[in-house]
C-alpha cells in the first residue's frame, strides 16, 4: 500500500491513491482539508452545522466518484472550488425555498380569508333560507342545493310545475327582501 501524500504535496500525487481506493489517503486528505473547508464554507452560509454537512457531502462525492474525477491543478484548489460551489448552490436553493414558502403562505392566507368570507356568506344565506316557509325552503333547496329541475321537483313532490315555479318565485322574493333588510 502506498503511503498517503503529505498535506504540503497537495497536487496530483493525491489523485492516484484516491482512484485506487486508498482509504488511508482519503482519510488523510479529509483530516488535512475538512477543518479549513468548514471554516471557508461557514463564511458563505453563516452556519457551522450546514458548512460541515456540505463539506462532508463534498468528501462523500469525492470518494464515490474517485475513479472518474478529473482534477486539474492542485487538490486544495479543487476542494475549495467545489466547496464554494456547494455553498453557492445551497444559498440559491435556500432563496428558492424562501420564495416558494412566501408564495405558498401568501396564497394560503388569501385563500383562508376568502374561505372565511365565503363561509360567513353561506351562513348568512342559510339563515335567510331558514326563514322561508317549509314548502318554499324545500323546493328552493332541491333546486339550488341538489340541482334538480322544476319538472324533477314537481314529479318527486307530486306537484304541478306551475306550483314549483310559484314557490320558487316566492322563495326568491323572500330572500331578496331578507338580503335588503340584512345587508352582508
Amino acid at each position: 500500500m502506498q503511503r498517503a501524500p503529505s498535506v504540503q504535496s497537495a497536487g496530483q500525487d493525491w489523485i492516484q491513491p484516491l482512484r485506487e481506493g486508498d482509504v488511508a489517503a482519503f482519510e488523510s486528505l479529509f483530516r488535512a482539508f475538512a477543518p479549513g473547508l468548514c471554516t471557508f464554507v461557514t463564511r458563505y452560509v453563516d452556519s457551522r452545522t450546514v458548512a460541515e454537512d456540505l463539506v462532508q457531502d463534498l468528501f462523500l462525492t469525492l470518494w464515490r466518484k474517485r475513479e472518474e474525477i478529473e482534477i486539474d491543478g492542485t487538490v486544495d484548489l479543487y476542494l475549495f472550488g467545489a466547496a464554494r460551489n456547494r455553498a453557492l448552490n445551497f444559498l440559491r436553493h435556500q432563496k428558492v425555498e424562501e420564495r416558494f414558502r412566501t408564495t405558498v403562505l401568501e396564497r394560503s392566507d388569501s385563500q383562508l380569508t376568502l374561505r372565511e368570507g365565503e363561509i360567513l356568506e353561506l351562513l348568512e344565506v342559510q339563515e335567510a333560507i331558514d326563514t322561508l316557509p317549509a314548502r318554499c325552503r324545500l323546493i328552493f333547496s332541491m333546486h339550488h342545493q341538489q340541482g334538480l329541475t322544476y319538472a324533477e321537483i314537481a314529479r318527486s313532490l307530486g306537484l304541478s310545475i306551475k306550483t314549483v315555479e310559484t314557490q320558487m318565485g316566492r322563495a326568491l322574493k323572500a330572500l331578496r327582501a331578507w338580503i335588503v333588510a340584512h345587508p352582508m
